[in-house]
């Protein structure tokens, strides 16, 4: 009689020992496909990298011959196609930002540097001969990181390297020290050895001349210490400084000093640069209830915040509102021209009035004493070159950002179409050229460009 559960039980067990047989079966087959497919990705990855860098590279070494002005220019594009390309290659890799840092910088400068020619050489009438000289640099860097990464690749078509830097790093856990080396780490070696590029001065997101750009505002101004920064900070909030607290200090391009407290419902921390003592930014942290304050209230609240900072010359141009908090830009004016690089943001609640956040990155960074040349090209003159479906509604003088961290000083003209569609056009004064369109979004939100 006792047999039989006996046999019942090893029976069950039998099943059991299948089933999870059949299911570590499964989970090994789904692994192993999952493995095939990431090495396939990054295989593929790689493929293209090694292609797009050495289209890149003979595209670059061509440049240096022609003297065309169109096809200068076409190339430049090409390069610039190229350099996505290979930008997009290398974001499927595998590896960690610092074992492509070097690579993924100088695809970088390379595509936008291209880029910035492809839109000036047919108005220059061909390359200057410092473009030429870049040029023949980058095309030399392009020389040897393409000659690098087919010696990669040949490797490992032979066996001699693994693609897949993590299954290198398990197998090599799993035993034998005779493991194919990391492309990871060979990446690491070609990065030590890669050779100097040419620092490029030009309008482009990637210009040195914007890595370098040091605070114009706070030139030749002396440093303050903690105590001081804490004193400007409860100033700016107009609370008495033992409401805030010194809370460290940071650095970057502008190092500040850092104060921290509580004021009107709000945790504050505020920034003060280390030179000068001036507030570089704020933000409060609090639950924002609803509005009592009108948009146009708000508007005039950050008015007088502005005027009460000591800030002169400051006029309010576009402003967003965003789950109950008023977001008010104001930019310097000069003689009457605008000058948009002075940007200063201010955040007010509308439950309250009160402040939520300030910016003035872009004003310490681009304030300075300016010499406002004379256009060279009327308004009437920049006006005849705007396309015939946009009507001009309002006209002024304006220095805009260059995405290089440069200045361009410019006929603004606020143009309408025949659907109500509203657009800023910029008109570089000094040339007539068209620098800059921009489009306006408003709604009861408020006005945006993009």
């Amino acid at each position: 009689m006792k047999k039989r559960p006996v046999i019942r039980v090893v029976t069950f067990l039998s099943a059991a020992l299948v089933v999870a047989g059949i299911f570590a079966i499964r989970s090994t087959r789904k692994a192993n496909a999952l493995d095939l497919y990431a090495r396939a990705t990054t295989e593929r990855a790689f493929d293209e990298l090694v292609t797009s860098v050495s289209e890149l590279s003979n595209a670059l070494e061509k440049s240096q011959y022609l003297s065309d002005p169109a096809l200068e220019g076409a190339l430049c594009t090409q390069i610039f196609g190229r350099a996505m390309t290979a930008q997009a290659a290398m974001e499927a890799l595998p590896y960690a930002s610092r074992e492509l840092e070097q690579t993924a910088s100088f695809v970088a400068k390379a595509g936008d540097y291209a880029n910035a020619l492809a839109r000036t050489v047919g108005t220059n009438g061909g390359y200057s001969e410092e473009e030429l000289e870049n040029l023949h640099s980058l095309a030399e860097a392009a020389s040897v990181m393409k000659l690098n990464l087919q010696d990669m690749q040949a490797r490992v078509a032979q066996g001699q390297m693994d693609l897949d830097q993590v299954y290198a790093e398990t197998t090599a856990a799993e035993g034998g020290e005779d493991q194919p080396p990391l492309a990871g780490e060979t990446f690491q070696t070609i990065e030590q050895e890669f050779p100097e590029i040419p620092t490029l001065i030009y309008d482009g997101p990637f210009s040195e001349t914007m890595a370098s750009r040091e605070a114009l505002f706070l030139e030749g101004r002396e440093e303050i210490d903690e105590e001081e920064a804490l004193k400007k900070a409860a100033k700016f909030l107009d609370v008495s400084a033992s409401a805030l607290r010194s809370a460290g200090e940071c650095g970057g391009d502008v190092p500040c000093w850092i104060s921290a407290g509580f004021a009107a419902g709000t945790d504050y921390t505020v920034y003060v640069t280390k030179q000068g003592g001036e507030i570089w930014s704020v933000i409060g942290q609090r639950d924002v209830g609803e509005a009592v304050y009108t948009v146009d209230q708000g508007l005039s609240i950050a008015e007088d915040m502005v005027s009460g900072w000591g800030l002169k010359n400051m006029e309010r141009s576009y402003h967003e509102l965003s789950d109950g908090v008023l977001v008010v830009n104001f930019e310097h004016a000069e003689n009457g021209v605008r000058c948009y690089p002075d940007l200063i943001k201010v955040a007010v609640a509308l439950d309250t009035g009160t402040l939520m956040s300030y910016d003035a990155k872009g004003y310490i960074t681009a304030h300075t004493a300016r010499t406002i040349p004379e256009a060279a090209v009327s308004a009437e003159a920049a006006q005849s070159g705007l396309s015939q479906q946009l009507s001009v509604q309002e006209h002024a003088m304006a220095i805009i950002p260059t995405e290089g961290g440069r200045e361009k000083y410019c006929h603004e003209f606020l143009c309408q179409t025949e659907e109500g569609d509203r657009y800023l056009m910029y008109v570089n004064a000094q040339t007539g050229r068209q620098e800059k369109i921009l489009i306006l979004l408003e709604d009861e939100a408020g006005t945006l460009t993009v």
